[in-house]
């Protein structure tokens, strides 16, 4: 019993103890929080006010300073002092051993008292605020006061730079000082919103006035001494050019300098009333067509120097090309004589005849004209380009031409001695089939002999014409040349045909009186050689018979005849 007694005792010594403990803790919070209220009744919120309530502030400045200070009164008037109110309590709370009022109330400080520093904060900056944007206006009205007079200086200096431009520009700049007496006198009635509207305004028309001042210049420039000392320097070239007997196609250089001189008084008119990017624009135009003049000029400069330089060699040219023409139609008129142009050479030859003389009466016209009144040298520069095109294609066609004409003679040669190596075979082969004793010539052979030999004789015949044909020659000689190589295959099988029949039938001999097949076969084998002549089927006939009775003789025959034979058929 004791010993609970005595438990009990001492839980409740360490909770008193807990709770003294706690009472501390809270009296030195609400304490530090008091501090902070004094701070904040310290802040140099005040004597800002006092500060900014010594400018001449008009207008909403002034109901915005007359809010910020009836702001900081309801801080230091109203929430200050219910601040200690609550500390007040929140202490008497914790004598009264009221802990968890206590703690309430000490958690109210810490939000009246955040709040209240957070407010007047907010008033000191915006106190600061009013003071910087009078400061910054005033010190605005100084910047602006000097530049309004560098500007008239600038004016005054640039009278002949600025040109028509410079009256309107000093009325801007007239209207600017009367704006800015206005924003002066804004500034020092304290009214910072109206003063601020107008500064930007200033801001902007005087950015404006500085770009004009430094645009117009280059722009006068141009408008007064470029493009006079242009149209000046391209009046004189077209004179001068003029007087050397130089002409132009469509010359409207004496309208369209006129024109442009009037386009540069008109954009002087634009450029007084600073309509700016109209004056740029039409520069730009002005300058476009002063190109196109230059260039105009300078075309039939040029074409002059190329003109000297190309006229003679195109006269040597057309010499030179007349001379080939004329040996070409020589050539042409000699071979016709002995050969039918199958390609028309003649006929070509004549075209390109009829091309230089034009082109020679185009060159005569261009050389009377230079000689004789003024001239388009682009012009006459174009028609060379093109003669020297035209003469280079003749020369080239010439070239083909004398190529095909020596071609015929060539073609012939070959073809004579073509014709003569066919004349020879057909002769040798008929010598051969001649030589070989045959008892009789096949029938098909001989016709298809025939054939060739009758080609050759009318190949012969063609090639002893007047003028022949070496086109339709050249076909019969292929012709030929085809038809006497199936020839000499089929002489190379009678010849074989009719060797290979005849060692066949002898070599059956040692049979015939012993095998009654090999003797029918012979007999007809020899029938077939000596009466009908046809010896590829005699060589059937008998090579059947002998390999039934002894395979492999015919192969025997027949490649020893091969390793003995020494004529080409």
């Amino acid at each position: 019993m004791i010993k609970v007694l005595i438990g009990i005792i001492v839980v409740a010594i360490l909770i008193y103890i807990g709770i003294v403990a706690y009472q501390r803790y809270l009296l030195k919070q609400i304490s530090s929080l008091v501090e902070r209220k004094d701070q904040v009744r310290d802040l140099p919120v005040k004597n800002k006010i006092n500060e900014v309530g010594s400018l001449k502030l008009s207008g909403s400045s002034l109901e915005g300073y007359t809010k910020l200070t009836n702001d900081y009164k309801a801080v230091t008037t109203k929430r200050l002092p219910e601040i200690d109110d609550i500390a007040a309590h929140a202490r008497q709370d914790v004598n009264d051993m009221k802990i968890f009022e206590a703690r309430r109330g000490v958690s109210a400080m810490k939000d009246s008292l955040d709040a209240s520093e957070a407010e007047s904060s907010r008033i000191n900056d915006q106190l600061g605020n009013i003071q910087k944007v009078d400061q910054d206006h005033r010190d605005a009205v100084k910047v602006l006061r000097l530049k309004y007079q560098d500007l008239r200086k600038t004016l005054l200096s640039q009278n002949v730079t600025l040109g028509p431009s410079i009256d309107i520009l000093e009325d801007n700049l007239s209207k600017l000082d009367s704006d800015f007496d206005t924003f002066s006198e804004t500034v020092d009635s304290g009214d910072h919103e109206k003063a601020q509207a107008q500064l930007q305004q200033l801001q902007s028309n005087t950015a404006t006035l500085e770009q004009q001042i430094e645009d117009i210049p280059p722009l006068e420039d141009r408008l007064t001494n470029v493009f006079p000392g242009q149209l000046d320097e391209i009046q004189d070239a077209y004179e001068q050019l003029i007087n050397h007997n130089y002409a132009f196609n469509d010359d409207n250089v004496r309208t369209e300098l006129k024109a442009i001189k009037a386009k540069i008084s008109e954009n002087k008119e634009t450029l007084g009333n600073l309509r700016l990017e109209a004056v740029q624009s039409n520069n730009e135009s002005i300058s476009k067509r002063i190109d196109v003049l230059y260039d105009k000029l300078q075309q039939e400069i040029d074409a002059r120097k190329e003109v000297d330089n190309s006229f003679p060699i195109i006269t040597d040219f057309i010499v030179h090309a007349e001379g080939q023409n004329k040996v070409l139609l020589s050539e042409v008129e000699r071979l016709d004589q002995s050969y039918v142009f199958n390609s028309n050479e003649d006929e070509t030859a004549q075209n390109l005849s009829s091309q230089l003389e034009s082109i020679r009466s185009e060159h005569d016209r261009d050389t009377e004209q230079m000689t004789n009144q003024p001239v388009v040298y682009s012009d006459i520069l174009a028609r060379l380009k093109d003669e020297n095109s035209q003469l280079n294609d003749i020369e080239t066609t010439q070239a083909e031409v004398n190529q095909n004409l020596q071609a015929l003679v060539d073609s012939e040669k070959d073809a004579r001695r073509r014709l003569q190596q066919y004349d020879i075979e057909i002769h040798n082969i008929k010598r051969h089939v001649e030589n070989i004793n045959l008892p009789g010539i096949p029938n098909d052979y001989m016709d298809y002999f025939f054939v060739v030999s009758d080609e050759i004789e009318k190949a012969s015949s063609s090639m002893n014409q007047v003028r022949i044909n070496m086109e339709m020659i050249n076909r019969e000689l292929d012709m030929i040349n085809t038809d006497l190589q199936t020839l000499t295959k089929k002489t190379t099988e009678l010849t074989d045909n009719a060797a290979l029949s005849e060692l066949a039938i002898q070599y059956a001999n040692r049979y015939r009186h012993t095998n009654e097949d090999v003797d029918a076969a012979s007999r007809h084998a020899q029938r077939l050689f000596d009466s009908e002549h046809r010896y590829d089927q005699s060589l059937e006939t008998i090579s059947a018979a002998l390999d039934k009775v002894e395979p492999g003789s015919v192969e025997n025959i027949t490649e020893n005849y091969y390793q003995q034979k020494h004529t080409e058929y």
